[in-house]
């Protein structure tokens, strides 16, 4: 038992321990990621996309319906496809290399640490990172923000490892990860990197102008440089070169366009401030706390200088920017919570009310999530085995309220309260499957129908993203009735058209039918789950019957 206390707890043999962290963390992160079909509608964009990438056996152009979709770069869509080339074009390997690529980000925030702050500094930070809750909202959803927080904190990590040890072969690494960085997101990410080293050098030590210029000639720029640009731009300049102003005006809308020229109604100069005070929570509270002490301690603030300048710049960038996304701020995550990494390691308050502070930042998020795990096995009505897990968690709880300031147990905490929260919502992921058909509707199409795949699918009144992808063809959206059945008159027609307008078709036949969600887009999470528990109890207001129809297919 004092064992298992010990991994437990962060007091197990350093690799030891960080195997069992990471085994811990992997086992979550992988529980149940593949079993719901494809999102709508973000997800959508990069499955579909892959999947004419496939059947066109083009793999340096990108499309979504058939359409040119130039909005992103190309790394994203490789890696997925490379992923499903190996293990099938499903939402197991679509997804797979999202979800490693979160654990790896993780890894390289552990290796970070430790190279600041030593073993147990890269435990805590491993720790804080693993399950922040803005990170876990896209750790399985096939889009770019996943692989940009890896390839984004493998540049800070090789940058900052070749710096601190004056190694060239880091420095010309980060390059690497930066131009990657580039191929993932777009350019505009050179300037939020640059800005964050540039902040660093210009605050490292004394601000003579001599120094900062041996530090810029340390960094090899007119080598550097081009290995950016190569790998980085690489793909922009031959999509450039083969469709010319096209490309460019939506690959820059998408960039520098959203950041320059968005329309906003005015500026918000608080967003990204209002973003940290959830987005790494159970910890944010604490990071909160740390700055308030950092602040207060200015002297020693050179302990924590390179996560400063990673996050001031950032910070700085993108409130300048017209386009304000919550998502900007992953890549943020890892200097919040170096931040808080010191004092978990030197820190001892110093009156009875910092102390209650301290301890209160970890103790409340790690009590409100004990609360809403128990809520969620009651609501979801999930295994009453899982109450048994939900109450060690609160056990746990009380018996730290009776020890004393302990960082690992601070740490730990909110982390095994959040571990079990996690396990309980991967346990209902299934379930809301059935109320997402659209597996078993590109199967009645596909496999049992063999419908030709040159027939186009028409949707009526809407475009429901995934359909391309599990029709496995061109979808025509917002079609109306009227249209439906004038092209039937001429051409075989395979329609999704919804119940109340079923008798209005001529001559069609159901081949299919089922509820659809059709209140709000299913990235709005919440309400989604909120509808599909309330569809289990009957009320099925927020979803539409439909039906597949054909005509002329036979």
């Amino acid at each position: 038992m004092k064992t298992l206390t010990d991994y437990l707890f962060l007091n197990a043999p350093h690799k030891k321990q960080v195997y069992f962290l990471m085994t811990v963390i992997t086992g979550v992160y992988l529980l149940n990621f593949h079993v719901n079909d494809i999102w709508t509608p973000n997800e959508s964009f990069y499955a579909e996309a892959v999947r004419e990438m496939f059947e066109s056996g083009n793999f340096l152009e990108f499309f979504y319906n058939y359409e040119p979709r130039y909005n992103k770069p190309p790394l994203t869509y490789w890696l997925i496809a490379g992923s499903s080339s190996i293990f099938g074009l499903n939402e197991f390997g679509i997804r797979l290399p999202i979800v490693l690529l979160g654990i790896g980000s993780i890894w390289f925030t552990y290796l970070i640490g430790r190279l600041l702050y030593g073993d147990k500094g890269g435990l805590y930070v491993l720790v804080m990172m693993a399950f922040s809750v803005q990170l876990l909202a896209v750790k399985q959803y096939a889009s770019p923000e996943i692989p940009l927080t890896f390839f984004f904190t493998l540049t800070m990590y090789y940058f900052i490892k070749g710096y601190k040890e004056r190694n060239h072969k880091y420095i010309f690494l980060s390059y690497v990860g930066l131009g990657l960085t580039v191929l993932t997101k777009g350019f505009p990410y050179i300037i939020v990197i640059s800005g964050i080293i540039g902040l660093f050098i210009l605050l490292n030590g004394s601000n003579r102008w001599r120094r900062i210029w041996q530090e810029v000639k340390f960094l090899k720029l007119y080598l550097g440089i081009p290995i950016i640009l190569l790998i980085g731009l690489s793909w922009v300049i031959f999509m450039y070169i083969k469709d010319g102003q096209e490309f460019w005006e939506i690959y820059y809308r998408e960039t520098f366009g959203r950041a320059l020229n968005k329309k906003t109604n005015g500026p918000k100069p608080f967003f990204y401030l209002e973003v940290i005070s959830w987005s790494i929570i159970p910890y944010s509270l604490v990071f909160f706390y740390a700055a308030i002490r950092w602040i207060r301690d200015r002297k020693n603030i050179s302990q924590v200088l390179f996560p400063l300048c990673w996050l001031m710049a950032m910070l700085i960038i993108f409130t300048i920017a017209k386009g304000k996304i919550p998502t900007y701020m992953i890549q943020a995550h890892p200097a919040m919570l170096l931040m808080i990494v010191p004092l978990l390691l030197k820190y001892k308050p110093s009156n009875q009310i910092w102390k209650f502070l301290w301890k209160g930042s970890f103790a409340l998020p790690a009590i409100l999530i004990v609360i809403a795990a128990f809520y969620a096995i009651y609501f979801l009505a999930l295994p009453t085995l899982l109450y048994g897990l939900a109450g060690l968690s609160l056990f746990g709880i009380g018996f730290w309220f009776m020890k004393k300031n302990n960082p690992d147990w601070n740490v730990m905490i909110p982390f095994w309260s959040i571990t079990i929260f996690l396990v309980c919502f991967a346990i209902y992921l299934p379930r809301m499957e059935r109320f997402r058909p659209y597996n078993e509707l590109g199967s009645v199409i596909n496999k049992e129908l063999g419908i030709d795949k040159t027939i186009p699918i028409q949707i009526q009144k809407t475009l429901i993203h995934n359909i391309p992808f599990y029709a496995e063809r061109f979808a025509i959206r917002d079609q109306s009735i009227e249209q439906i059945n004038e092209y039937s008159s001429t051409l075989p027609t395979l329609a999704l058209v919804r119940d109340e307008d079923f008798s209005k078709l001529d001559g069609f036949e159901s081949i299919w039918n089922g509820m659809i969600y059709d209140f709000s887009s299913e990235s709005q999470f919440l309400k989604f789950v909120l509808a599909c528990l309330d569809a289990e109890k009957g009320d099925l207001s927020k979803f539409a019957k439909y039906h597949v129809v054909i005509k002329g297919v036979r």
